[in-house]
């Protein structure tokens, strides 16, 4: 509009002229289509989705009436919903892919408010989008996609908050993200917790929202484990499952340092598997070997509380090989050149094999379940699903793994960023970018079972998403933030 228009207008006409837009952000569009267009392909060649052991596990659960709380029940809905309503797999990775694109487009728009240009943000969200490791990720049946979606999400909230953008609807925003992060892990709290934390020491103005963004949330989770669940019929979450990695400590303990255990602790070692198995099985890069067959499951179930205390008394016997094992185990979130090949990070397959992972030679009942036809890899185009499995392949290489699909070089990424740009701008309150992925780290190194990719998928696609800032301050291409001052 000319200034002669202006001029002319009346002051009513002049005020709306005035308080228009001087241009349209074009930014959450761009990135939401091509990273949605790229997503497509994906989820075109592994129609429909990449699926896992806890893949077909989620399907036998809620196709039998078996609603169990060791998985997240939040999750297990939603895929009762897809196959509810469409008799498939296809909706519900579908949605993934749209609501990855949508995340992203969120937080590329919040790097874009610091300053970095907005064509480097929309370059970041393609590449999340386009590499094979977060690509593929987005279209599996995991509740974990969900759960890292969440986490960048949180960490766009947490920017927005360090723009002094510090409204009542950004509290409750997190606060939700809180409560879905929460309801998609039965560890998700600690996530959380530690995040939070955190963003209470970097954002002072916000101190007392913040905690009421974590007390709120987590206390509604648990009324919801508590009595909501129990109510809906679904079975809690088994001991094995919540202690496995306090065996496994056991488990390497015992073969590091035998003489920490007196008669009591080995008596009740042997009540569960022989010592030996303790002693052959102990890895303290993966605790699922401490369960392997040997191990009885039921008894160490009856028997968890005792378990627990041995633990516990471990760790003040012994806290150094404890934390030993501890660390080693969760060296896949700190760790960025493996030194060994049992470090290597954990991938899922990219086809579904034909025994459902075990669960067709188990006995188990999805062997003659109806739904049996639709948990396999059924492309919508061949030639794409091969080009798709030789890319995805190719970026398994052992030399690329710690550029690719290594979420601990990203954290290093993120913090770097973030320092960048807290001191290019003297903003100590865009250290909060980092409060995610460092929460997510420290829970990961003391929660993981084994060195699962899976687990450091959002670390990876916040630290893409972050590069651009770092390369900003680097190349003197920063500018002001959107937002100062308010």
């Amino acid at each position: 509009m000319s200034d002669l228009t202006t001029i002319q207008a009346s002051p009513s006409e002049r005020t709306a002229i005035a308080a228009k837009p001087s241009r349209i952000d074009r930014l959450p569009a761009l990135v939401f289509t091509g990273c949605l267009v790229v997503y497509l392909l994906w989820w075109a060649a592994f129609y429909p989705g990449l699926m896992s052991w806890d893949s077909i596990t989620y399907v036998w659960q809620v196709t039998t009436g078996n609603w169990r709380a060791d998985h997240s029940v939040l999750y297990d809905a939603l895929v009762w919903l897809s196959l509810a309503a469409t008799g498939d797999l296809a909706a519900l990775t579908l949605v993934q892919a749209a609501a990855a694109a949508l995340t992203l487009a969120v937080l590329a728009c919040v790097v874009r408010d610091f300053g970095v240009p907005w064509a480097w943000c929309l370059a970041a969200a393609l590449a999340v989008a386009a590499l094979p490791a977060t690509g593929t990720f987005v279209v599996t049946v995991w509740k974990d996609v969900p759960f890292a979606l969440v986490l960048v999400l949180m960490t766009a909230t947490l920017g927005r908050l360090a723009l002094r953008r510090r409204s009542w609807p950004l509290i409750v925003a997190l606060g939700v993200e809180v409560l879905v992060l929460c309801l998609l892990r039965n560890n998700g709290f600690l996530f959380a917790a530690i995040a939070l934390a955190l963003a209470v020491v970097l954002l002072p103005g916000a101190r007392v929202r913040l905690a009421g963004a974590a007390a709120v949330p987590l206390a509604t989770v648990y009324l919801v484990t508590a009595y909501a669940y129990p109510a809906m019929s679904v079975d809690p979450v088994r001991p094995w499952l919540s202690y496995a990695t306090a065996y496994s400590d056991i488990a390497v303990t015992y073969a590091r340092r035998p003489a920490a255990f007196k008669e009591r602790d080995l008596a009740l070692m042997a009540q569960i598997a022989p010592l030996e198995h303790w002693k052959s099985n102990a890895n303290c890069l993966n605790a699922d070997t401490t369960l392997r067959p040997g191990f009885d499951v039921a008894r160490a179930d009856r028997l968890y509380k005792k378990l627990v205390g041995l633990w516990v008394r471990l760790i003040k016997r012994a806290p150094d090989a404890v934390t030993a094992a501890r660390l080693c185990r969760g060296s896949v979130a700190w760790v960025a050149f493996p030194a060994q090949p049992g470090e290597r990070v954990l991938v899922g397959l990219p086809n579904v094999p034909a025994d459902l992972y075990g669960w067709r030679a188990s006995g188990q009942t999805m062997a003659a379940s109806p739904y049996r036809p639709i948990l396999a890899t059924r492309p919508l185009s061949q030639p794409l699903h091969d080009a798709a499995v030789f890319v995805r392949g190719l970026s398994l290489t052992e030399q690329f793994e710690w550029l690719l699909w290594r979420g601990a070089t990203w954290c290093y990424l993120v913090y770097a960023a973030a320092a960048a740009l807290a001191w290019a701008g003297r903003r100590q309150a865009a250290l909060v970018l980092a409060a995610v992925v460092a929460g997510h780290q420290l829970a990961v190194t003391a929660a993981i079972p084994a060195q699962l990719f899976r687990y450091m998928a959002a670390p990876i696609m916040i630290g893409i998403m972050l590069l651009p800032i770092l390369v900003a301050v680097i190349a003197k291409r920063l500018g002001r933030p959107a937002g100062e001052g308010q």
